[in-house]
């Protein structure tokens, strides 16, 4: 974050060019990109979210400002979706021991999404209930795996969020 967003310092590697590899599509701005759905029957269905792409939303009040790569609104409700190019972090855990099958295997491990890829959402959530939405959950797209992982927006979410915003603002204050 530092080196980033403080000294201006960005390397390129091989990680980052697939990153942008990864986010082509969806960094297109939505009103700058081809709507390749127009005249579809899945385009005129009502119950479909309007799916905005690199929408940029600022905030006098958390001195914030973020470019989504994705929102999808229905309405005043707004869910945003983040791409990645690599795999969601594994959890293991041990089976239930009332499961004898189960243990024969081992470990069970289950996908979450990354800290930092929480806090992230629960920064465009902030933004987007700024802007007016109704935000209750974010979604992290794992292209590796080609895998979408729900975070619920709740209270625990924006407090986790907003103490990691303070404490890079303080890192940046020096």
């Amino acid at each position: 974050f530092y080196l980033m967003e403080v000294e201006g310092v960005f390397l390129p590697s091989a990680d980052t060019e697939q990153g942008e590899a990864a986010h082509r599509r969806v960094d297109c701005p939505s009103s700058a990109c081809p709507d390749e759905d127009a005249g579809s029957e899945a385009h005129s269905d009502p119950d479909r979210p309007k799916v905005v792409r690199s929408l940029v939303l600022t905030s006098d009040r958390l001195k914030l400002t973020a470019t989504l790569d994705l929102a999808e609104l229905r309405g005043t409700e707004a869910v945003p979706v983040e791409y990645r190019k690599g795999r969601p972090k594994r959890v293991a855990m041990a089976p239930p021991p009332e499961d004898p099958d189960e243990s024969e295997h081992g470990l069970i491990a289950r996908a979450e999404p990354w800290p930092t890829d929480r806090v992230q959402l629960g920064l465009q959530a902030l933004l987007l209930e700024e802007a007016g939405y109704s935000v209750s959950e974010a979604v992290v797209y794992y292209a590796a795996e080609k895998r979408r992982l729900t975070i619920v927006v709740d209270d625990a979410l924006r407090a986790e969020t907003l103490a990691v915003l303070e404490a890079a603002k303080a890192c940046a204050a020096g």
